[in-house]
């Protein structure tokens, strides 16, 4: 076993939540932050919402950040998305303050960066100390092994918390255990990396990564990390069911079809029904036949959407997986909307069935149905749906969307 891991009973295993507690960001962009922030966790971080060239990070963990945040190294910049950002003038480590222009004076955001910036430093040095947590980098344009091995050393001069470097392999990716390459050194990928947008994450793919690292850790099976199903508050149909968009912007009455029609096929629910605080994932399999005219289909889980995958519009005539997660607050008003939406025309439909709601960040593994709908009589298709399908789990998923 490796010096870095500490053996866990399976029974003892977190939840996602807590496992993703255990993780914290090396910069690169504020991507991995927004990971944590989907799986229902807010952990502070030095590093969490930044930018942090590589060589800037290794210099700064080689004097223990000797002058970050004293009088002087902070300033406030507006950017071109209207955000306020504070840098570091000796490290050039850029965080984003989750703040507008024009939400807040700048000498007063700034003061309070300056307060956040000594206790974060200190807490960042603490955890590194400690080795605690798995560090995540993201791998830039241009960085190379030898970065990563110089990063590795400055990191366990201070600790032994292991070095997790995560690459984008594109449509390739597909869940797999991380690699140890070193002492303390780990390698893992994604699909693709939100660099644009950091709140765009591919999250399926981030989900799987973290819970590889967090097993390789603690020496458990991948097995082990696999939730207990916990009951639903609600329940939907399963059942193949057609769903049609509205012929008019103001309802489904006849009328010439609009582009931009919203037709909701979902349940409004009462949110005191959920846990609060805890995130919870609608899914349901839908089949888009190539007539369909829609241009946006999605799902929703309450009013406070974290994650999602709409539909691939571009992919007709197979099944594939639309989900979104979210959280229920106390006191939100009854009506909460759990379920299908879909953007578009009457003309040409799209098909769902499998339609579930449960705790969790992301939708369970299934294997996707085996029925092909076809333009017949819904009583002969259901009945043949209700008598051939029988929902079955999957050992792994490499992707929601397959050849019926």
């Amino acid at each position: 076993m490796a010096p870095s891991r500490s053996l866990m009973p399976s029974a003892a295993v977190p939840d996602l939540a807590a496992r993703m507690r255990t993780f914290r960001s090396l910069g690169g962009n504020c991507e991995f932050g927004f990971v944590q922030r989907y799986c229902g966790v807010e952990p502070s971080g030095l590093l969490r919402f930044a930018y942090t060239p590589i060589d800037a990070l290794v210099r700064g963990l080689g004097c223990a950040f000797e002058g970050f945040g004293v009088p002087g190294d902070l300033c406030i910049e507006e950017t071109d998305t209207g955000a306020f950002y504070c840098r570091s003038e000796r490290y050039n480590i850029w965080w984003n303050t989750m703040q507008l222009v024009g939400s807040v004076a700048p000498e007063v955001l700034l003061e309070r960066e300056y307060g956040r910036a000594a206790h974060l430093r200190a807490s960042f040095l603490a955890e590194l100390a400690a080795g605690s947590h798995i560090l995540v980098r993201t791998e830039s344009q241009g960085e190379t092994d030898a970065d990563f091995a110089r990063l590795s050393a400055a990191l366990h001069a201070h600790g032994a918390a292991p070095l997790l470097r995560v690459k984008a392999v594109g449509a390739a990716w597909k869940p797999e255990p991380v690699r140890q390459v070193g002492p303390h050194r780990f390698e893992g990928s994604v699909r693709r990396f939100a660099i644009e947008e950091a709140w765009a994450v591919d999250f399926e793919p981030w989900v799987h990564l973290c819970d590889a690292a967090y097993a390789a850790r603690h020496d458990l099976p991948a097995s082990a990390l696999a939730a207990a199903p916990v009951p639903s508050p609600i329940t939907f149909r399963t059942r193949l069911r057609y769903h049609v968009g509205k012929s008019s912007a103001g309802g489904s009455t006849p009328g010439p079809p609009t582009q931009d029609s919203h037709t909701s096929f979902m349940k409004a629910v009462d949110p005191a029904a959920f846990e609060p605080a805890r995130v919870y994932v609608f899914s349901a399999w839908v089949w888009i036949p190539v007539d369909c005219t829609a241009t946006r289909i999605f799902a929703a889980c309450g009013l406070r959407r974290l994650a999602w995958r709409d539909a691939d519009l571009t992919v007709r005539e197979r099944w594939q997986r639309v989900w979104a997660a979210g959280r229920f607050e106390p006191g939100e008003a009854p009506g909460a909307p759990v379920g299908l939406g879909m953007i578009g025309g009457r003309q040409g439909g799209f098909w769902s069935c499998r339609s579930v709601c449960h705790e969790g960040a992301l939708p369970r593994p299934v294997e996707p149905p085996r029925i092909r709908p076809q333009p017949a009589p819904a009583r002969w298709i259901t009945r043949w749906f209700d008598r051939e399908q029988t929902p079955r789990t999957a050992s792994s998923a490499s992707g929601d969307v397959a050849q019926p």
